[in-house]
C-alpha cells in the first residue's frame, strides 16, 4: 500500500447532478451524461468508455460531476464531495486534501486487494494490459490499464482489525500523476514506476 494525497489547495469545477448546469447541459448533448428514470444519471467517465461495458457509471440526482483532463466526466457522491471540499465561488471548489492509500500493480498483494477480490468483484486479469483491472462500480463495470492507481476513499475496519467494506475507484495513470503526490517516506518517484509488461 501507498500512502497519497490529491495536490493541496487545488481549485476544482464541479457540477451538481439535477441543477441547472450548462456544463450539465453541454455534457448531455455530448451524450457523455444521459438522463435516466428516478432522477438517475448514466455518466459515461474515461473508465467506462474505455471498458467493454456499453453502460456508463450510475449516479443519482445531488450527486457532483467532475470532469477530466481528457473531458470526460465522473461522478462524486454527495456525501463525500461535501466531505472533501470547500465552496469558493460558482462552480468552484476547493479540494481539501486527506492522505489516502492506493495500491499499483508492482506493489505486493495486501489484505485490502485481496478483500476487493473476494468481496467486491475486482478480477486482475495478468495477461491483458488494457483491461488489467475490471470491477463493478457505479453500477456498471469499469476496467482499467495495468499502469492505473486503486485508490482507496474509505476503508472500515472492525474492532479486531477485519475489514469489514472498503469504497474504492480506479484512477488513469495519466489523471493520478496530475492530481496525487506521494506522502510515502520514499521518492515521489515510487508513483511514477510502472509495471513492467
Amino acid at each position: 500500500m501507498i500512502k497519497v494525497i490529491k495536490n493541496h489547495g487545488k481549485t476544482v469545477h464541479a457540477y451538481r447532478l439535477g441543477e441547472d448546469s450548462e456544463k450539465i447541459q453541454q455534457l448531455i448533448k455530448e451524450k457523455k451524461i444521459i438522463p435516466l428514470p428516478n432522477d438517475k444519471f448514466e455518466v459515461k467517465s474515461s473508465e467506462t468508455l474505455s471498458s467493454q461495458s456499453e453502460h456508463g457509471e450510475i449516479a443519482k440526482a445531488g450527486d457532483f460531476i467532475k470532469v477530466d483532463s481528457d473531458g470526460n466526466p465522473y461522478p462524486n457522491g454527495a456525501e463525500w464531495f461535501y466531505r472533501n471540499h470547500r465552496h469558493l465561488a460558482g462552480d468552484e471548489y476547493e479540494q481539501l486534501p486527506q492522505t489516502l492509500d492506493a495500491w499499483t500493480c508492482n506493489e505486493k498483494m495486501c489484505r485490502e486487494i485481496e478483500f476487493l477480490i473476494q468481496h467486491k468483484g475486482l478480477v486482475i486479469n495478468e495477461q491483458e494490459e488494457a483491461d488489467y483491472f475490471v470491477a463493478p462500480l457505479w453500477g456498471t463495470t469499469e476496467t482499467a490499464a495495468k499502469d492505473a492507481v486503486i485508490v482507496f476513499y474509505g476503508i472500515t475496519y472492525t474492532e479486531n482489525g477485519e475489514i469489514m467494506d472498503v469504497e474504492f475507484n480506479f484512477v488513469k495513470r495519466t489523471e493520478f500523476d496530475k492530481t496525487y503526490i506521494s506522502r510515502n517516506k520514499k521518492s515521489k518517484k515510487i508513483m511514477r514506476f510502472y509495471c513492467e509488461f
